[in-house]
């Protein structure tokens, strides 16, 4: 310890010779940049006490290099840090690790001290149900266990672990294993057909599997088993077998990905089992543009090809979009825009706003937000960002469809979703949503009224 605290004294002695070894020492890293926004976060718990003279100077542009020694501060100070300020200061410590190294502060200390082994995790408690509706709630689950929103209310808990290993100063594995959604009071077990055992909320899976590599500040890639977001995440924003690129700053960032998306609607078949193997899945090419316009409004645009067979002019094979976020203080307002190229009924929307300044970090924060959506019957949300069950998922029965069956076979859908977040303690949040007013949204024939839903969350960070 005395050892590092003497680098650390030493390293902010020499600041003033040692700059000159430094390229881009002193390039500005600006107010609004994500490092600034940590080391200002570090600086409020006192993890940083910021400039020579005690002070954070927060509307200033700094370099580089008065980055890196109010970092070096704050490594010599994380015995006061928390898991989430931990992790914060590890990748600003990698983000920095040249200048680090040109103060005389090498990352393998701060490496030294925590290991190679991050772990973080959280345990979720949700309670969620559906308004019956003629005899019907969001999802059927006749002769299907697990679905969601299949009945009047459920309580689950889920678990999940994540290991980032550090394997050099440029490589990072993560592996992430997760439970199911474990029903509270059920004692069920799986011992019939396959579409019976597809059922196994207690059974531990592996939901994350990759290796990230950065080639420098500004270009990286994963190969395995991560999440991809497509555009925004209206359509899609779960798990991605494959390989992503990405190339950016804090103001601008392209991302290409190629692969396998394996969760929701991409995973169902039109019966509601999860039975699509790697034979029957088809591989996604996407390339997406995000950028900075300025400090208030954050753009983005995209596009993905869909390696399928397309057996009728309703099938989707590519699709684009645009998404904006506007934020205001706390007033967010932000929406997308998907369309599926050459399909009619083939976009979909939403646009929403919202009020607060939630960080399940931070205690007593919160904010509160509605959306509308708008989903044509020939697009579908396969597994969206936002809490709208409504999607290539929802299983109801059709009694034209073969004489009469339960399908997934897609309606379109209406409706509308309110979001409430709020942090009873740091690193312990409570969630609730509600939908309503939601119909389909049929190209032929009239909408009906869907069921509401709602549900709560109370998540627990470490």
């Amino acid at each position: 310890m005395k050892k590092q605290f003497a680098a650390v004294f030493a390293a902010t002695a020499v600041l003033g010779v040692t700059t000159a070894f430094a390229n881009n020492s002193f390039s500005d890293v600006s107010s609004d940049s994500w490092a600034y926004q940590a080391v200002s976060q570090l600086a409020e718990a006192g993890i940083v006490n910021g400039y020579p003279d005690g002070t954070f100077k927060g509307q200033n542009n700094i370099t580089r290099f008065e980055m890196a020694q109010m970092i070096a501060k704050a490594m010599a100070n994380q015995d006061r840090a928390n898991a989430e300020q931990q992790a914060l200061l590890n990748r600003l410590a990698d983000e920095f690790s040249n200048e680090l190294n040109t103060l005389g502060v090498r990352v393998a200390r701060l490496e030294d001290r925590v290991g190679n082994v991050k772990v973080t995790g959280d345990v979720r408690l949700r309670y969620l149900g559906s308004q019956e509706k003629d005899g019907k709630f969001v999802n059927d689950g006749t002769n299907l266990r697990g679905f969601e929103y299949s009945k009047h209310n459920t309580f689950d808990a889920r678990a999940r672990v994540q290991f980032n290993a550090k394997v050099n100063d440029r490589t990072e594995a993560v592996v992430r294993m997760t439970t199911g959604n474990i029903e509270l009071g059920d004692a069920f077990i799986a011992t019939g057909p396959a579409a019976a055992q597809a059922y196994e909320p207690t059974k531990v899976k592996i939901d994350r599997a990759y290796v990230n590599h950065k080639f420098g500040q500004r270009v990286s890639a994963k190969l395995g088993r991560f999440n991809q977001m497509i555009g925004n995440g209206l359509i899609y924003d779960d798990t991605f077998d494959g390989a992503q690129f990405t190339a950016g700053n804090d103001k601008v960032q392209f991302q290409a990905a190629y692969g396998y998306g394996v969760e929701g609607g991409f995973a169902m078949d039109m019966y509601g089992e999860h039975t699509i193997d790697r034979q029957e899945n088809f591989t996604i090419a996407y390339a997406g543009l995000k950028g900075e316009l300025n400090k208030h409004v954050n753009l983005g645009g995209f596009y993905a090809r869909l390696n399928k067979q397309r057996t009728s002019n309703e099938d989707v094979r590519n699709m684009y979009g645009f998404s904006t976020d506007l934020n205001f203080d706390k007033v967010w307002v932000g929406g997308e825009w998907v369309k599926a190229s050459g399909v009619s009924h083939g976009s979909a929307w939403s646009a929403g706003l919202g009020y607060g300044n939630y960080a399940i970090s931070k205690r007593g924060t919160w904010d509160v937000k509605a959306q509308y959506f708008s989903i044509g019957d020939n697009i579908a949300l396969e597994s969206s960002r936002w809490e709208v069950p409504y999607d290539a998922t929802n299983r109801y029965y059709d009694p034209n469809f073969g004489g009469g069956t339960f399908v997934t076979t897609y309606r379109g859908f209406k409706g509308w979703l309110a979001t409430a977040h709020y942090a009873l303690q740091d690193n312990v949040g409570v969630t609730a949503y509600y939908g309503f007013n939601n119909k389909t949204n049929k190209s032929i024939g009239e909408n009906d009224k869907l069921p509401h839903y709602y549900r709560v969350d109370l998540t627990y960070q470490f």
